[in-house]
């Protein structure tokens, strides 16, 4: 890999907490003094079935990406921790379709500028209050990478007005449709080979295929998509193929385990699992 890359660890970490009107505001602070996110947690809208939807904005500094949660040949994808949470059965982050920069020379997917996670918080019970506490910890690069960790969170009443509602329907808007939704017919994939290495090839038919699409594979763990290509035939169906590698070459990869999002212009599609290929 080209170029430096340092993450600072946990243990060098320094959490602080400012609490200010309106959302809830966690700033991580490095040992150097300097912090390059600044994260907010809107209360969202209550939704029908009970559960409410919320919206966890992440500003990264001017000239500085984070990741998706598949960043591609390299970084850190954000993880977060609901643990310390009460009254919260269920946390369902919901990730805006990424973008393609480069990392070190390596071609990665992730977030510059301003990113919003919609995230559903199903409460375990929905006559109480939701006492939120998330803890972040995401991968920011520029010249070099830094781990920065930070916890946020807010207590939110089962009659708490909508706050943030106009920031939380932009995210929503930018979150991969599943398939089904976005036209998706049928999707087929084969398995090849045996072992540690093999070879995965998978075929999607959409009614309005876009154009010049790329599909982005993700599979459980310790399982990784390497020299994926996609192309399209003349009839539009998609195919996208791609080396599998194994850390265990004698498990069981099952197909419904593999991710694929499709991305082209405004089009941008989820497909979890596919069926046995015919051929």
């Amino acid at each position: 890999m080209r170029g430096i890359l340092t993450f600072v660890t946990r243990g060098m970490v320094l959490l602080a907490l400012s609490v200010a009107a309106g959302p809830v505001r966690a700033q991580s602070v490095v040992s150097s003094g300097e912090s390059f996110v600044d994260m907010r947690l809107f209360p969202g809208r209550a939704e029908s079935d009970g559960s409410r939807l919320v919206a966890l904005v992440i500003d990264v500094a001017p000239g500085w990406k984070t990741y998706w949660r598949n960043p591609g040949a390299a970084g850190i994808p954000p993880s977060f921790d609901w643990s310390a949470s009460r009254n919260l059965r269920a946390a369902e982050v919901m990730w805006p379709r990424p973008v393609r920069f480069d990392s070190f020379g390596l071609s990665t997917l992730g977030y510059g500028g301003q990113v919003v996670f919609p995230v559903r918080l199903d409460p375990e019970d929905r006559a109480a209050p939701l006492d939120i506490s998330v803890g972040v910890a995401l991968g920011v690069c520029r010249d070099i990478c830094v781990l920065e960790e930070a916890t946020v969170g807010t207590v939110i009443a089962p009659d708490a007005p909508e706050i943030g509602g106009a920031l939380l329907r932009a995210a929503e808007a930018l979150v991969p449709r599943p398939g089904a939704a976005q036209g998706l017919r049928t999707v087929s994939c084969r398995l090849t080979g045996a072992g540690a290495k093999r070879a995965f090839e998978a075929t999607l038919d959409f009614d309005n295929p876009p154009l010049s699409p790329e599909v982005i594979l993700e599979g459980p763990e310790q399982t990784w998509f390497t020299a994926s290509e996609t192309t399209t035939d003349d009839a539009g169906a998609i195919t996208v193929r791609a080396d599998l590698s194994l850390l265990d070459g004698s498990s069981w990869l099952d197909r419904s385990d593999i991710r694929m999002t499709v991305l082209a212009n405004d089009f941008a599609a989820d497909i979890v699992g596919c069926s046995a290929s015919g051929s």
